[in-house]
C-alpha cells in the first residue's frame, strides 16, 4: 500500500514543513513512487526516518540509496525510475527501455532496464538493470526530458543492432516507421552519425526498404526474395483504395499491387486467424477486390520458407493478366524459372 503521509521526523508541523512536504509528494507522484535518499533529505527527511519506515514496511528501499512508498510488486514505471535514480544524473533511458518509454508497441527485449551512461563512467551492474557505456553520450540525448531519455531513433538502431537476428531486427525497424514513431529519413540521418554501430549496412538496407514503402518484415521478404530475387515487375506499396458498401465508404490499403495487371499481393503477418472476424474482414476484403476486376493472392508467413514457389505463383498470374516477361531463376532448382504454378 502506497505510503501517503509525511516521511519527515519533526515534532511540531510548521508551514515550511508542511511546504516541504507538499513538494516532496510531487515528487514522489511525478516519479511513480520512486525517491533517492539525496531527495529526501532534500526534503527534510533524515536517515533514521527512512530507516523507521522500511522496518514498519511503509516504504521499501529498492536499490542502494533508493526507496519506493509502497511495499510489494514494483510497476514497470516505478522500475525505471528507481533504476535512473539509483545511475543518475549522468543516465539515460535507451534501448528497449527507451522504446517502450516512447510508446513504440510490442518491442521485444528482456525484463531488465536499459540505461546509457556515457562512455568514460565506471559502474556496478545492480540487479534488474542493464548499463552500456556510450561514446558521444550528451549528443543522444533528447532535449530537456525527465528522466533523460536518448532519442528514438538512437534506442531502435541501437536495439535492432544488439539483435542477431536479421528478422527482428527488421521487424522492430519496419514497425517503428509503420506506427510513424520515426521515419526512414530520421533512422537514415541517425544512422550516419553511428559510425561504430555493428550491422550497420544490414540495419541501412532495412531503412531503405522502408523508404521504399515496406511496412512489415513480411513484406521485406517478399521484396527482396519474391519481387526483386525473381526479376517480377516493380509493383506498388500501401496503396490506398476507397470502397463503398452497406455500412458505408470504407478505405482498405492493398499491401502489394501490380496496377498494370489487376494483381493484388496481400501478406498476413499473423500465424492466423483464430476469429470468425478476421476471417470474414479477409474474405469481404479478396470479395472487393475480385469484384473491382483484379485478382488476389494472400500468402502468410511459409512465405520465408518458399519465396521460390510464391514467385512462381505471382509470375503465372502476371502472365495470365498480360505480363510478356519471365521470372529469373534465383538458385539452381528455382521454382520460378520451372513455371511452377
Amino acid at each position: 500500500m502506497r505510503c501517503v503521509e509525511a516521511v519527515r521526523d519533526d515534532d511540531s508541523p510548521d508551514e515550511s514543513a508542511d511546504s516541504l512536504t507538499r513538494l516532496f509528494n510531487e515528487l514522489r507522484h511525478r516519479q511513480a513512487g520512486a525517491f533517492s535518499r539525496h531527495q529526501a533529505i532534500m526534503h527534510g527527511i533524515t536517515d533514521k526516518v527512512l530507516s523507521r519506515r522500511c522496518r514498519a514496511r511503509q516504504i521499501q528501499q529498492v536499490h542502494g540509496g533508493v526507496y519506493v512508498d509502497f511495499t510489494g510488486p514494483l510497476p514497470w514505471e516505478t522500475r525505471v525510475w528507481a533504476a535512473w535514480l539509483a545511475y543518475g544524473p549522468d543516465a539515460a533511458l535507451t534501448g528497449p527501455t527507451a522504446l517502450r518509454w516512447y510508446g513504440v508497441d510490442g518491442v521485444r527485449g528482456d525484463d531488465r532496464i536499459h540505461l546509457a551512461v556515457p562512455h568514460a563512467r565506471r559502474v556496478n551492474q545492480r540487479a534488474g538493470v542493464l548499463v552500456s557505456r556510450h561514446r558521444g553520450f550528451s549528443a543522444q540525448l533528447h532535449g530537456s526530458r525527465t528522466p533523460p531519455i536518448v532519442r528514438l531513433e538512437v534506442a531502435a538502431l541501437t536495439t535492432a543492432s544488439s539483435d542477431p537476428n536479421t528478422s527482428r531486427q527488421a521487424a522492430l525497424l519496419l514497425d517503428v516507421c509503420r506506427q510513424r514513431a520515426s521515419t526512414p529519413e530520421r533512422l537514415l540521418a541517425e544512422l550516419d552519425s553511428l559510425t561504430r554501430l555493428p550491422a550497420r549496412q544490414m540495419l541501412r538496407r532495412i531503412v531503405l526498404d522502408a523508404a521504399d514503402g515496406v511496412q512489415s518484415f513480411l513484406e521485406q521478404v517478399y521484396l527482396r526474395r519474391v519481387e526483386r530475387a525473381h526479376a517480377l515487375p516493380t509493383a506498388e506499396r500501401q496503396v490506398r483504395v476507397e470502397s463503398t458498401d452497406g455500412s458505408g465508404r470504407r478505405v482498405r490499403y492493398r499491401d502489394v499491387l501490380y496496377s498494370p495487371y489487376g494483381l493484388v499481393i496481400e501478406l498476413d503477418g499473423h500465424a492466423g486467424h483464430s476469429d470468425s472476424e478476421s476471417r470474414w474482414r479477409d474474405m469481404r476484403r479478396d470479395n472487393s477486390t475480385a469484384m473491382s476486376g483484379q485478382l488476389t493472392l494472400r500468402f502468410g508467413y511459409r512465405l520465408v520458407d518458399e519465396p521460390c514457389l510464391a514467385a512462381a505463383q505471382v509470375a503465372s498470374a502476371l502472365r495470365l493478366r498480360g505480363w510478356t516477361g519471365t521470372a529469373r531463376a534465383c538458385s539452381t532448382g528455382c521454382a520460378a524459372a520451372r513455371n511452377v504454378a
